[in-house]
C-alpha cells in the first residue's frame, strides 16, 4: 500500500479533483469489506448439550465462532440447518452483545448465555436479512444460534443452561 504522502503525489500529478478521490477511496475500501460465501472461514464443529431447564437434554452439533473473522461471518450465506445444527459463539469474556442478519439466509432462535453458561434472554424467530440488532439484556459471553423455531420445538425455556465442554469455558 502507498504511504498517504505518495497517494497526494498521484492525485496532484493526475490532477484527479479531491471530492472524486475521496468517492473512489471510499467505494474501494467498501468492495474490499464486503463479505462473500466464498470468503467464509471454516469453522470447527463440535457436540453441545443444552439442558432445556427441567433437565431433559437437548444434543446439538454446533459450528464455533470465536474468532473475529468468524464471529464476522456466523452463519452469513448459510441456506439450511438441520434441526440439531447451529453456531455457538464464544467471546473472550461476558459483555453486552449484539447481532444482526446481514446476509444471513434463514430464520434464527438467538439465546444469550452468561459465565456459567446459564440462559440470560433469548429471541425466537429473527427473520431473515435484516440489520436490525438483536441484543442480550445482560453480559453475555456465549450466544447460540440455532434455526428459527427450535425453541418452541426443543421447548427450550427461561431457565435452560449450556453443559460446556471445559475446552470452551478455558478460552
Amino acid at each position: 500500500m502507498l504511504a498517504r504522502r505518495n497517494w497526494s503525489a498521484i492525485i496532484a500529478a493526475a490532477k484527479i479533483p479531491g471530492a472524486l478521490v475521496v468517492l473512489m477511496l471510499g467505494l474501494a475500501g467498501v468492495m474490499q469489506s464486503v463479505p462473500t460465501r466464498a470468503d467464509r472461514p471454516d469453522f470447527d464443529v463440535i457436540p453441545l448439550t443444552l439442558d432445556r431447564g427441567d433437565g431433559t437434554l437437548i444434543a446439538l452439533e454446533v459450528e464455533i465462532a470465536s474468532t473475529p473473522l468468524q464471529q464476522q461471518y456466523g452463519l452469513m450465506f448459510v441456506t439450511a440447518l438441520a434441526d440439531n445444527q447451529g453456531m455457538l459463539f464464544v467471546f473472550p469474556k461476558a459483555a453486552m452483545r449484539s447481532f444482526w442478519m446481514k446476509n444471513t439466509l434463514i430464520p434464527l432462535d438467538m439465546l444469550f448465555f452468561d459465565e456459567a453458561g446459564v440462559l440470560v434472554n433469548s429471541i425466537a424467530d429473527v427473520p431473515p436479512r435484516t440489520l436490525s440488532a438483536r441484543r442480550s439484556i445482560a453480559p453475555a459471553r456465549y450466544v447460540l444460534e440455532l434455526n428459527g423455531g427450535s425453541m418452541a420445538r426443543f421447548g427450550i425455556n427461561g431457565v435452560a443452561r449450556l453443559l460446556l465442554p471445559d475446552s470452551l469455558r478455558s478460552n
